[in-house]
């Protein structure tokens, strides 16, 4: 997992560093039912939520597996901490290990964007879900994004090559065109995507990479037992990042829970 995000870093931040549509959602969260100051990052990528929760003024520390995503962020973050009056930490951990963290200083932990469904075994999402239990306060919240339970049903499961987005790499001037194939193995809720970017300059292509990883999805209730499993307390589900709530045919699955005394469990 280490070697293939530090080989998509590069493409992953291109496609997905002007995605803010969830960042007002934590933002609200954040100051209306979290009551959050110190926040906590789990697969934070290169940063891209980060920025605004810092530029909002919130000490915000993230977590991410891969060191060449997190290098990306600290270059996303360097001109924002110089005028900011929030805080960024950039640490490189496996979230399904115990963190580096102190424990029970985080007032919110957030978990964005499909990040969750890389935990391809239940040991993997207990492991993560307990660890940033940890390191929240009593009664501090989680947020989970997730897809809703009907996403897979809507995913290509033929295996073909698909087009997905067309990007220009400022450092090279090159367009890399990237491509994604899908296929689904329902007994198991995993899906599996292979990416092929090819590289481009003056009408030819000049390089192609490929890489592949899986994703388990997770349905609601099932999530529910795992954080319950985990020391949490279910408070909200979502259907979208406007807090609308979850019901049949919203485009997104977030779940707020919150922290549980310890010796509550």
């Amino acid at each position: 997992m280490i070697a293939t995000y530090d080989q998509f870093a590069t493409v992953y931040d291109l496609q997905h560093q002007q995605f803010l549509d969830d960042a007002p959602l934590y933002l609200q969260l954040a100051r209306e039912v979290c009551g959050a100051r110190r926040v906590l990052e789990i697969g934070c990528g290169s940063g891209r939520l980060m920025v605004p929760m810092v530029e909002a003024g919130l000490a915000v520390t993230g977590v991410d597996i891969s060191m060449q995503m997190l290098r990306l962020a600290a270059a996303h973050l360097l001109p924002v901490l110089k005028q900011a009056k929030g805080t960024g930490l950039l640490v490189q951990a496996d979230a399904r290990a115990p963190l580096p963290l102190p424990p029970a200083h985080f007032d919110m932990a957030i978990i964005a964007l499909n990040t969750f469904l890389h935990n391809l075994t239940r040991d993997d999402q207990l492991a993560v879900l307990r660890h940033a239990r940890t390191v929240l306060r009593e009664g501090g919240y989680l947020v989970v994004d997730l897809p809703p339970n009907d996403e897979m049903a809507y995913q290509p499961d033929d295996g073909q090559y698909q087009l997905e987005a067309t990007l220009l790499d400022p450092d090279s001037g090159q367009e890399l065109r990237k491509y994604v194939a899908s296929r689904l193995f329902w007994a198991t809720q995993e899906q599996e995507l292979v990416y092929r970017v090819e590289r481009w300059c003056a009408g030819q292509m000049v390089g192609e990479q490929s890489f592949a990883f899986k994703l388990r999805h997770v349905f609601r209730y099932e999530m529910e037992l795992l954080l319950e499993r985990s020391g949490f307390e279910l408070a909200r589900w979502f259907g979208d990042y406007d807090l609308s709530p979850y019901r049949e045919g919203s485009p997104r699955m977030i779940a707020l829970a919150r922290s549980a005394a310890l010796n509550a469990r």
